[in-house]
C-alpha cells in the first residue's frame, strides 16, 4: 500500500468506527489486502502506475489525492464488508457477534453497499475531473481509453437514469455506444482527423477556438440524444439535419478546421462539377 499507511485515514472516510484498544487487530491491518487490490486497480484502469506514485507524494489536503483516497477507501471497505463478520475457525466458519452488538440485517448491509458504490463513483468522477491536469497523463494509456469518445468523464452518467448497479458500470457501457455512434459520425460527417481533435480538446478542456467549444458541446448533445433512444443506430439517422448544420459550420470556417477540409470526408461535400461539353456522355439544354 502507497497511498493508504494510516488507520486515520480510514477513520476519517468511515463513520461509525470502534477506536481500536490493545490487543485487537487494526483494521488498517484487516483491510490491507483490499487496499493493495484496490490501489492497483485504480493504478491500472484510471492513473497508470507513474502518476499514481506521483499522487501519493502529493500532501494530504491536495484535491487529486484526496478524490483518490476516498476512491481507493470507499472501494476497498466495499470489497471488504462480506468478509468482515466471518471467521474462520477450525470447525469451519462462524459469524463475529457478542452480548454487546448484534450483526446488521441484510437490509442494511445492502445499504451500506449501496452507499460505498456511491461514494466510490463520486470519488473516481473527482478523480478524471483533475487527472488531465496532471503532468504525464494525458501521454498514458489510460488517458487514452477515456479519449475514446466525446465523453472522457463519468459525469455524462448523471444524464441519464440512476443505474441499479453503478455509475461506472453505466459510464462502460455508454462509451461502447458512444464508440459506434461516433465512428458513424466521423465516416458521413466530420472526418476521423477532426473527430479526433475534438476529443482531445474536450479531454484537456484546451480548445482551439470558441467555435471549436460550440462544436463539441452540439455534438456531445446530439450523442446524449441518440444514447437516450431506445435504439441508439436508428436515432443516427434523425439526427442528419443537426450534423449537417455542423458540416457547414466547418465548410465556412476551413481555418478553423484544416483537418476536415484536407480529409476524405470532405470530398463527400464537394462532389466533382458536371461540365456541359458535347464530347460528353450526357448533354444538358
Amino acid at each position: 500500500m502507497s497511498l493508504i499507511t494510516s488507520n486515520e485515514q480510514l477513520n476519517a472516510l468511515l463513520p461509525n468506527i470502534q477506536v481500536t484498544v490493545t490487543g485487537e487487530t487494526p483494521l488498517i491491518d484487516k483491510l490491507s489486502p483490499f487496499l493493495s487490490a484496490t490501489e492497483k486497480w485504480l493504478s491500472d484502469v484510471f492513473t497508470s502506475e507513474s502518476v499514481f506514485d506521483t499522487i501519493c507524494q502529493y500532501a494530504e489536503e491536495n484535491a487529486l489525492r484526496v478524490a483518490t483516497t476516498q476512491a481507493v477507501v470507499y472501494e476497498a471497505f466495499r470489497r471488504a464488508v462480506p468478509h468482515l463478520d466471518i471467521i474462520l475457525t477450525p470447525n469451519g466458519f462462524g459469524i463475529v457477534s457478542n452480548a454487546n452488538i448484534a450483526p446488521a440485517s441484510k437490509e442494511r448491509i445492502n445499504r451500506l453497499l449501496d452507499a460505498l458504490l456511491d461514494n466510490r463513483d463520486a470519488a473516481l468522477s473527482q478523480v478524471l475531473s483533475l487527472l488531465p491536469a496532471e503532468s504525464g497523463w494525458l501521454g498514458t494509456k489510460q488517458a487514452q481509453f477515456f479519449a475514446a469518445t466525446m465523453f472522457p468523464n463519468m459525469e455524462v452518467t448523471l444524464r441519464f437514469p440512476k443505474p441499479s448497479e453503478s455509475r461506472w458500470k453505466l459510464y462502460l457501457a455508454l462509451r461502447e455506444k458512444a464508440i459506434g455512434i461516433e465512428q458513424f459520425f466521423a465516416a458521413q460527417y466530420l472526418s476521423v482527423e477532426l473527430m479526433d481533435v475534438l476529443r482531445s480538446e474536450v479531454q484537456s478542456g484546451q480548445y482551439r477556438s470558441m467555435l471549436h467549444q460550440k462544436i463539441c458541446r452540439i455534438l456531445q448533445a446530439v450523442e446524449i440524444r441518440c444514447l437516450n433512444s431506445t435504439d441508439p443506430t436508428a436515432w443516427m439517422h434523425f439526427e442528419h439535419n443537426a450534423l449537417f448544420e455542423l458540416v457547414n459550420t466547418i465548410r465556412d470556417n476551413p481555418e478553423d478546421f484544416p483537418e476536415w477540409h484536407s480529409s476524405a470526408t470532405a470530398e463527400l461535400y464537394e462532389p466533382p462539377i458536371f461540365e456541359n461539353k458535347k464530347e460528353s456522355k450526357g448533354f444538358w439544354f
